[in-house]
């Protein structure tokens, strides 16, 4: 089973929960892909941006940082990262703004067209 994440908020909490699940179904074994939409984009930016920095620097203090646990996370093998390219055009993100935990960019249709039946889909 493959299980694709929708994550479409920077707010610090929402951030770390796609993190987590994002590491608990690849450390499960699952396939497990991350696209990047809505406001969201903007917290993978090289510099990021999420909407509350004070509560932010309160998971990086207690090690869940949203960006290091998707990193790590990508030493399981089966973890992709993908931005959709239309929020980077409503935003102004170019590619190469983008942070390098970010694996590519796509449309939501060819993102769609990945999943497969038996395939989970959470957006958060």
């Amino acid at each position: 089973m493959s299980v694709f994440i929708v994550l479409t908020r920077n707010d610090p909490p929402t951030l770390y929960v796609a993190a987590a699940l994002i590491a608990s179904y690849a450390a499960l074994g699952n396939d497990t892909t991350l696209f990047i939409s809505g406001n969201a984009i903007l917290a993978f930016r090289k510099e990021p941006m999420v909407t509350d920095p004070s509560e932010h620097e309160l998971y990086v203090k207690a090690n869940v940082d949203y960006l290091s646990i998707i990193n790590d996370s990508k030493s399981l093998g089966n973890v992709k990262v993908i931005a959709c390219t239309g929020v980077m055009s409503i935003y102004g993100i170019r590619k190469d703004e983008l942070h390098e935990v970010i694996d590519e960019v796509l449309d939501f249709p060819t993102f769609i067209s990945r999943i497969k039946d038996n395939d989970r889909l959470l957006i958060v």
